[in-house]
């Protein structure tokens, strides 16, 4: 024969709350469990953000080195080019300032004919002057 169930007893309110309480306590465990879970994906995302950004750093750096390095060996070579240009500057501003001294040189002997060629011109003169009859 079939057993006869007893029936419920209704339960008192100590028991309901302590029903509502564990179904809270559940509730915040599940949501503790989700948030943790959401943490460690939030956590890990960062990481992997972090570890791009890390790796674009040392990227920036290398290319800031390599950059400096050809911005150095560019300045040497400038420098050595200007002390090139200033070399033959300074043997161009010889050679000018010979040909000055050479222009002035020649200026004065120039003078200097002029005046011997006036005197020839005026003994000339005075000795035809004196053989004319």
């Amino acid at each position: 024969m079939a057993k006869k169930i007893p029936p419920k007893k209704p339960l008192t309110i100590a028991q309901r709350f302590t029903s509502v309480e564990r179904l809270v306590r559940s509730g915040f465990r599940q949501s503790d469990a989700r948030f943790r879970r959401f943490g460690k994906e939030i956590n890990n995302r960062f990481k992997a953000v972090d570890q791009q950004f890390e790796n674009s750093r040392k990227e920036m750096d290398n290319r800031f080195k390599a950059v400096d390095l050809d911005l150095r060996d560019l300045k040497k070579n400038m420098d050595d080019r200007f002390t090139v240009v200033e070399e033959r500057i300074d043997r161009l501003a010889i050679h000018i300032d010979g040909f000055i001294k050479l222009h002035e040189t020649l200026v004065i002997e120039l003078r200097v004919m002029k005046e011997q060629m006036n005197r020839f011109e005026e003994r000339l003169t005075r000795l035809e002057a004196a053989q004319a009859p």
